[in-house]
């Protein structure tokens, strides 16, 4: 089978032959994905993992940073990343796969490289949350093998986490790796900054303070908003707002929630202020949220 005849199949396997949409699969960590026309530029909170597309392409924006995500590339995002994007299809269907990002395997992987090499990463060089990189041979053939395996539940449970300690493996190894080798190292600036962003997604409800933030990842206020700027193009000020509404988004969706409940839900003091930011950030008030087809990865 093609790769283009595998994701077809996929479709049907997992409901989507006649619907759009991203849905789990057989193995946990992957989710499979599917759209049906081209979507103009839209928010969508793409969650800490490796994109791949299959068929068709996006287009992405981070402020100043743009970059092009199809079928010759992958995407590795380091940390929740809200990102504007573009939708393009191919005979009116984008398909591919999302792998959460695990960090038990991360880590479990990276020990065992390390104990057979002796060089360490960098601290002082501190990356983008979101980088775009070139699918090698080795990564392609993976990745074919991976939604290959997709096809089968007994597949999917017997070699899908051997599959997917192949592909961390070989990231890792590759010139991309450092980043992910950055995630692992307690002390590197890179592994701070994830810490302060897991920290900022558990505690949305609550009152989070630059102080704060400072003291989780040991450093001034001035140096973590440096460094987190550097990673995550945002200050962690800017950062906790659209995440709070990427997260109210959510839950008006998904949860069914009223806009008045939602706001004081994301921390929130006044529903007033939140619908304005709410409508400046996504172009529409919460109550016509519905209207829009806006998705996460």
């Amino acid at each position: 089978m093609t790769q283009l005849e595998i994701l077809k199949e996929l479709t049907k396997i997992f409901g989507l032959e006649d619907n759009q949409g991203y849905v789990d699969t057989y193995i946990e960590e992957v989710k499979f994905f599917k759209i049906t026309s081209n979507e103009e530029l839209m928010p969508l909170l793409y969650n800490r993992g490796f994109s791949f597309i299959g068929y068709g392409k996006k287009i992405g924006y981070i402020q100043d940073k743009k970059f092009e995500h199809n079928s010759n590339d992958f995407l590795l995002i380091t940390s929740p990343q809200p990102i504007e994007c573009e939708t393009f299809t191919y005979d009116n269907c984008m398909m591919g796969i999302y792998i959460n990002l695990n960090m038990a395997r991360l880590n479990r992987i990276n020990s065992q490289i390390g104990e057979l090499e002796t060089s360490k990463t960098s601290k002082k060089s501190t990356p983008f949350s979101v980088i775009k990189n070139k699918r090698t041979k080795d990564i392609d053939e993976i990745y074919f093998k991976l939604i290959k395996t997709l096809l089968n539940p007994l597949d999917s449970k017997i070699i899908g986490e051997y599959i997917l300690d192949e592909l961390y493996y070989k990231i890792l190894i590759s010139e991309e790796g450092k980043v992910l080798k950055q995630l692992c190292e307690q002390d590197s600036h890179f592994s701070k900054v994830s810490k302060v962003v897991e920290y900022i997604h558990s505690n949305l409800k609550e009152k989070i303070s630059a102080e704060e933030l400072s003291l989780i990842a040991n450093m001034s206020v001035n140096n973590l908003h440096k460094i987190f700027k550097k990673a995550m193009n945002d200050t962690p000020i800017q950062y906790i707002k659209k995440i709070r509404l990427n997260k109210a988004r959510q839950l008006i969706l998904y949860e069914k929630m009223k806009a008045v409940d939602v706001s004081y839900e994301v921390g929130y003091d006044s529903p007033t202020q939140f619908n304005r930011e709410f409508k400046r950030y996504f172009g529409v008030t919460p109550s016509k949220i519905h209207t829009l087809g806006y998705k996460n990865f």
